[in-house]
């Protein structure tokens, strides 16, 4: 269960917030409590309590404008990810200037990679591979036109003008501006406390959140790494609880998929597998998940016949979708739609392109392999273009 103890706010009037559960409810009102596990919201109909366990996000129905980030980006090992006007290290400790006249300090082992320039989309690959690759040491990652190479050695302090770098015993003074990030290397240790939401503030900063609570008219959070922030309730843009609780299933790997042709050949042509693929997040033609005049960013698009299992990685509740044949192929499509967990079947329905968009909501306590076969239907495979818009799994 999840725990948020917050202080409540007393005699002061809270902007309007709009609150969305796991249940998919959306509740408009004013903050007045968040605390031990549950949160109070004063409605035009009187006030409305939610079990904290119950909660998928909140957010301020005027959010801040977003505010310009700095020109310096920092990511901490708890997975909190932030920008920074200033960044310098002496023996061990970062000194950081963030935005609206903030200072902040702390370790460099809290810290797991900061980018001294700009991203750009060329640079934005090659360094997302750069601190995921396997090291032995912390890395200094230079720029080259729109190319980056890298050093391995130990980052010693860090000052406006340069990075000192120890390499094989003899210590580098390296100018900064030549400098594009830094990845600092930190050996396996003891695992982090788990954190229970995400907060985003209009900086853009993101921060994942062991403990919450609300002091006055600010936030208050302690990170998993260990560090306390607060950021005026006026510049939160969203508290999200869903990290952990739910998972879309576009971003699971299957345990398998089989996709059987209607008109079978002697050999197999890759190519061909390869275009009758599920899709992820997006639709089997050009362009995102379309149903019923809406574009969605996030589900599955399926073409029949497809067999698709998933391992669930941990005990969920219910599974939920919107289903239909893509709006680009209708009225055409026809398909049979088998849901099942485990042995168990779930739903077994009939999907055409002349039939509105379905709600699919299904119960999976128990649950360890969810199982979605998209089967032919009555015209062949024509147009049989299958969306499972938001499919998603929730504990």
């Amino acid at each position: 269960m999840l725990t948020v103890i917050m202080v409540g706010l007393v005699g002061l009037v809270s902007p309007p917030v709009e609150v969305e559960t796991l249940a998919g409810q959306r509740l408009v009102g004013a903050l007045t409590r968040l605390e031990a596990g549950q949160l109070a919201l004063q409605t035009a109909d009187g006030q409305l309590l939610v079990r904290a366990e119950d909660l998928l996000s909140v957010s301020p129905k005027l959010p801040a404008e977003p505010s310009q980030p700095g020109t310096i980006a920092i990511g901490l090992v708890d997975g909190s990810v932030f920008s920074a006007a200033e960044y310098t290290v002496r023996q061990g400790q970062a000194r950081i200037a963030l935005q609206l006249g903030k200072t902040l300090e702390l370790s460099t082992r809290q810290i797991r990679w900061v980018r001294l320039q700009a991203q750009t989309d060329a640079l934005a690959e090659p360094w997302t591979r750069l601190m995921e690759m396997p090291a032995e040491g912390d890395l200094l990652v230079t720029r080259k036109a729109e190319a980056l190479d890298y050093h391995t050695g130990t980052i010693r302090d860090v000052t406006d003008s340069a990075v000192k770098f120890l390499v094989e015993g003899e210590l580098l003074p390296v100018q900064r501006d030549k400098v594009f990030g830094l990845v600092y290397y930190h050996p396996a240790g003891p695992d982090l406390p788990e954190a229970i939401c995400r907060v985003s503030e209009a900086t853009g900063a993101n921060w994942t959140a062991r403990t919450i609570r609300l002091s006055g008219d600010a936030l208050e959070w302690v990170t998993p790494a260990g560090l306390t922030m607060t950021c005026p309730l006026a510049q939160v843009r969203r508290i999200d609880f869903s990290q952990g609780r739910i998972i879309y299933l576009s971003e699971q790997k299957p345990e398998s998929i089989t996709w059987t042709p209607y008109f079978g050949t002697s050999r197999d042509l890759p190519a061909r597998n390869q275009f009758f693929a599920p899709r992820l997040d997006r639709s089997l033609g050009p362009g995102p998940l379309e149903l019923g005049g809406r574009a969605y960013s996030k589900g599955l698009a399926l073409h029949s016949r497809t067999h698709v299992v998933y391992r669930l990685p941990g005990k969920f509740r219910r599974f939920k979708a919107l289903v239909g044949i893509d709006d680009r192929v209708q009225p055409g499509g026809n398909v049979r739609l088998v849901i099942q967990g485990d042995d168990r079947v779930l739903l077994e329905t009939t999907v055409a392109g002349s039939d509105p968009p379905k709600h699919v909501d299904l119960e999976l306590t128990g649950v360890r392999r969810l199982s979605i076969l998209v089967d032919f239907g009555e015209n062949l495979d024509f147009a049989d273009h299958l969306d499972l818009a938001e499919a998603r799994i929730l504990k």
